[in-house]
């Protein structure tokens, strides 16, 4: 054999070495790292813990550990949620550390109290402005004492930091919030969310930096899970109660309803959602609590007006845009949900009603160029067309709202225009999206369906109030037709508009919210005033009309006022949103920063622009401390990898993958036929 032949068999062989070593790579490396359930995490030095995770001490170095400890009590009193939520932090390495986790909260959550706890010592909060909390924290930080701060990302969104956790150590931080419980059509109910789906981030120079947590995947060692219990002191028969969400079991402590997940502990990898309905002889009355205090007297009334049996808005035609998330964030369980609601929302139009579509992820995508009637193939189509969404990219709600509101605006049609927007939410610029939807709409209606294990809450309400809509969420296949269903079923119903307050015997001092909303039969409206210090209880009448006249609503109490109920804070956290929701409407920024600060001082809850801070009397740390982040649950379902970018699926990363291992084979390939003698 020449010597030029040795040298191209030589090549040959390395060739097919190196095919070999890429298809090992592709068959199963790439398989492993796309896998739910992977290894344990291999250890780690805390230097160099960039996933952010607590660490535990092992033989081998340092391992990724969870939030320890996560437990949730509930307690429900009249039309009030009292929450509290216990973190507990454990340090089982040989350093000190400083903790981190971004965890969410009901989206109209108001925290006015955390405590920190070291064995048997508590040590209890003071509200301050942000920057200033910030500075005591890092002050203390820095001299080794143990303190701890709650931040607000989101009005749905907090962060958690608590420093100097000495090894061996474990720290609680027990935080207490207050939110009130929905109504409809009967029922009561409440969600608590145990995680939340990551945000894709549309400015990355904003603080988008600050909502981007380590998440980790279904079947890991480091996966957090939750003990809840719900305590409802209801007063009445409960006629049935169920959870969409967990398997639950509950019995009577007295007169208190004690409903907890069949297991001990839950997977924190969704919302935790409960139902109630009560036993009671005819039509529930409106509700009325009161609290004083020496600043004021505040109301906090649920109103449920009186439209049963007033003729329907059934026979007026429609004009009906879906707007559907098609992004990364939608892989999974997701998709599936959104497009059985879709094809069952689909089913509901009427020959008379025109509708369209479009998908979005970070571009938009077009049924037709236009509304189109709501029979023949155009229906046939956009089923099929519904059939075939997929989900990837990111998640530009802005884009396609964008081209949603342009869409309805250049329509001259005299039909009932409305919106109805299905997403899991999972952006990080809400404020955004609520001014184009204020700006923006008209008079269309703009209706929300959120969809998934753990939407984004705040804005899908948010979104449905600007645009006078209904809000509903779906968080399984099997149950999406059916909330489809009723959801449609609500829009049909007859509604109350043009509401207006009036207090005879004296006019409030402030009452929330000023804008009031339609309200559809079954749907309540929830209302928070103050009176003057002393002031005796005016009669509140709710004046509105309908499609049959004029309609009014009178409500009086006679009941007594109750210390420390929430009421008052529930009035101060009403009046913040307001005040947030101006800058929308482009109100000075450092006017409304003021104003909030002045409100959350008094009632002590935490705003954007204030935070809750703890710190210990003495330095006990004993040593320099190191910066963990703790892992939230990636959502039930999602197909997103824990490390990868926020909103983004792993299928693009596979595939570049893929062609990059085929572009290296094709490059090996040509230098072997390019060899003279070859022989190949």
């Amino acid at each position: 054999m020449t010597r030029q032949a040795e040298a191209h068999d030589g090549l040959k062989r390395t060739l097919i070495r190196t095919l070999l070593a890429l298809s090992l790579i592709w068959n199963v490396i790439v398989p492993a790292l796309a896998r739910e359930d992977g290894p344990a995490p291999a250890p780690v030095r805390l230097s160099e813990a960039g996933s952010g995770e607590l660490l535990r001490k092992t033989p081998d170095g340092l391992v990724p550990l969870p939030l320890l400890d996560l437990q949730v009590r509930l307690e429900v009193t009249g039309i009030l949620v009292h929450g509290v939520v216990t973190q507990t932090f454990r340090n089982p390495t040989t350093e000190v550390i400083e903790c981190v986790y971004v965890f969410p909260l009901p989206e109209q959550a108001a925290v006015h109290r955390m405590e920190m706890r070291i064995g048997e010592r508590r040590i209890v909060s003071i509200i301050k402005e942000r920057e200033e909390a910030k500075q005591v924290y890092e002050r203390a930080r820095q001299e080794g004492r143990k303190t701890a701060l709650l931040e607000q990302e989101r009005p749905n969104l907090f962060t958690t930091s608590a420093a100097n956790v000495n090894p061996g150590e474990s720290i609680e931080i027990v935080l207490e919030y207050l939110q009130e419980v929905a109504y409809d059509d009967g029922e009561f109910g409440f969600s608590v969310p145990l995680t939340f789906t990551p945000r894709f981030a549309i400015n990355a120079a904003g603080d988008a930096g600050r909502i981007c947590a380590p998440f980790a995947r279904t079947g890991s060692p480091v996966f957090p899970r939750a003990a809840l219990t719900v305590r409802i002191h209801a007063g009445f028969q409960v006629e049935r109660i169920e959870s969409d969400s967990h398997a639950i079991h509950s019995f009577w402590d007295g007169d208190v309803l004690v409903v907890e997940p069949e297991e001990k502990t839950v997977p924190a990898d969704r919302d935790f959602h409960l139902r109630w309905r009560p036993t009671l002889a005819g039509e529930p009355r409106p509700a009325l609590f009161v609290e004083d205090r020496p600043e004021g007297r505040y109301v906090l009334v649920m109103l449920l007006p009186p439209l049963h049996g007033v003729g329907t808005g059934r026979g007026l035609p429609t004009e009906t845009l879906f707007i559907v998330d098609v992004s990364g964030s939608m892989a999974g369980p997701s998709i599936e949900q959104a497009r059985t609601a879709l094809l069952a929302a689909l089913d509901r139009l009427r020959p008379e009603d025109t509708f369209d579509i479009l998908s979005f992820s970070d571009v938009v995508s077009e049924f037709r160029a236009g509304f189109v009637a709501a029979s023949g193939s155009d229906l046939g189509e956009a089923r099929a067309w519904t059939r075939s969404l997929r989900a990837d990219g990111g998640t530009r709600i802005d884009l396609a709202l964008e081209r949603g509101l342009a869409l309805v605006r250049s329509s001259r049609s005299s039909r009932l225009q409305r919106i109805i927007f299905l997403t899991d939410g999972a952006a990080d610029n809400e404020d955004a999206v609520l001014k184009d939807v204020q700006s923006g709409l008209g008079a269309a209606r703009l209706h929300t369906l959120g969809i998934g294990a753990a939407p984004n809450r705040y804005l899908m309400r948010k979104m449905a109030a600007a645009g006078r809509g209904l809000c509903e969420f779906i968080s399984t296949s099997a149950d999406a037709t059916n909330r489809v269903d009723a959801f449609f079923s609500r829009l049909d119903r007859p509604v109350m508009a043009d509401l207006a307050l009036s207090w005879d015997g004296g006019e409030p001092v402030e009452a929330y919210p000023a804008l009031l909303p339609d309200l559809h039969s079954g749907e309540p409206l929830f209302l928070s005033a103050r009176l003057a210090p002393g002031r005796s209880l005016p009669r509140l009448v709710l004046g509105g009309t309908t499609l049959e006249g004029a309609l009014r609503l009178e409500v009086s109490s006679s009941g007594p006022a109750v210390a420390d109920s929430g009421v008052a804070v529930r009035w101060g956290r009403a009046k913040v949103e307001s005040l947030l929701d101006t800058l929308h409407d482009g109100a000075v920024p450092d006017e409304v920063r003021r104003a909030v600060v002045e409100v959350s001082k008094a009632f002590g809850f935490v705003t954007p622009y204030t935070s809750l801070v703890a710190v210990e009397e003495f330095p006990t740390a004993t040593g320099d401390c190191g910066l963990v982040r703790v892992a939230n649950g990636l959502p039930a379902g999602s197909q997103l990898l824990g490390d990868l970018p926020q909103g983004g699926s792993d299928g693009p990363i596979l595939f570049l993958l893929g062609m990059l291992f085929l572009f290296a084979g094709c490059v090996l390939l040509a230098g072997a036929l390019r060899l003279p003698g070859k022989v190949l």
